[in-house]
């Protein structure tokens, strides 16, 4: 067991063994639709068919068999709030989530449904961060668990990036939100040895992890972006996480709101996958950035997730259909 207080040398100390005993492998797909639409080669690594549909429950398992709160507290856009609570569910701890109050309907009631307390919170009045010491403040139990900036997460992410060693690939695109999953990944494939080249990508509107990796040092949004790609939304990347993504990240790679929604409809049509918006950043960043791609072997791209309100998907897909 380990401190909530997680050193930042605390990911390797972790029983990946045991994280991955809990997980699903992920999904390899090679979409040679997709392929000749784009005329790139391309493999997907997708994570919709994961433990409650993303990546997150890799990360929340892992924090929570190593947890010595009796009781789990976190701030979620959604995918982790549902990851945690039901990894809760699995060791036997309440949990209380705290959620934006635009956030996923879908993504709320599966939080629900295992069994986690929901906290909605208006964030152009109170950031979920101050809900969040509001509620652990009231209960001495409770441990606060990052969704992103916390040693338990990244090594539980850096199950998928073992994973994905095994893979021959010369560049990759990770989604980027608060930076756990670029993370975990670069950390599992440097421990097994891959030479891969990574590359993150976020929202054009939401680019703080670019900027900051540009400019050396940690900057922020001066609140939460309005970019569909909800699991995107944070402020700044983790300290623990810029640390990581400064030595191992090639580049941050910018997104438009346009080539997202475009992103996951090509998904849809030339996959058979359903994507939420955050896990197409890579297909969407690589529709903007494709000369960087041009390549002997697979560009990998990571697809996060599927949590998707059904509305918003339609809409989505529906919309670009008729262009």
């Amino acid at each position: 067991m380990i401190s909530k207080n997680c050193g930042s040398n605390d990911q390797t100390s972790l029983d990946i063994d045991e994280v991955e005993r809990y997980c699903r492998k992920t999904t390899l797909i090679k979409p040679l639709q997709l392929c000749d639409y784009l005329s790139l080669d391309i493999l997907l690594a997708s994570e919709t068919f994961q433990h409650t549909g993303s990546f997150k429950f890799r990360a929340a398992i892992c924090a929570a068999l190593n947890s010595q709160g009796k009781e789990l507290l976190a701030a979620s856009s959604g995918n982790f709030g549902q990851a945690l609570a039901k990894a809760a569910q699995i060791v036997g701890k309440p949990c209380t989530i705290v959620m934006p109050e635009q956030a996923s309907r879908i993504k709320m009631e599966a939080v629900k449904s295992f069994g986690a307390n929901l906290v909605l919170v208006d964030t152009t009045k109170e950031t979920r961060a101050q809900a969040l010491s509001k509620i652990a403040a009231a209960n001495p139990d409770i441990e606060t668990i990052s969704a992103y900036d916390d040693d338990r997460v990244i090594a539980g992410n850096s199950s998928l990036g073992k994973e994905l060693a095994q893979l021959d690939f010369e560049k990759i695109i990770v989604p980027v939100g608060g930076g756990g999953l670029i993370s975990g990944i670069s950390l599992g494939l440097a421990k097994a040895g891959h030479k891969g080249t990574i590359y993150g990508a976020e929202p054009a509107m939401a680019n703080d992890a670019c900027r900051s990796l540009k400019c050396g040092a940690l900057v922020a949004n001066d609140s939460e972006p309005p970019t569909l790609a909800d699991g995107a939304r944070t402020l700044s990347l983790g300290q623990r996480n810029f640390k990581i993504i400064k030595e191992s990240v090639k580049s941050i790679l910018e997104a438009s709101e346009e080539n997202i929604r475009k992103a996951v409809f090509l998904l849809f049509k030339y996959a058979n996958l359903k994507v939420e918006p955050t896990g197409a950043l890579p297909l969407a960043a690589l529709i903007q950035n494709r000369e960087h791609f041009q390549s002997d072997k697979p560009v990998l791209l990571v697809l996060s997730g599927g949590n998707v309100d059904p509305t918003v998907y339609c809409r989505i897909i529906e919309t670009e259909q008729a262009n």
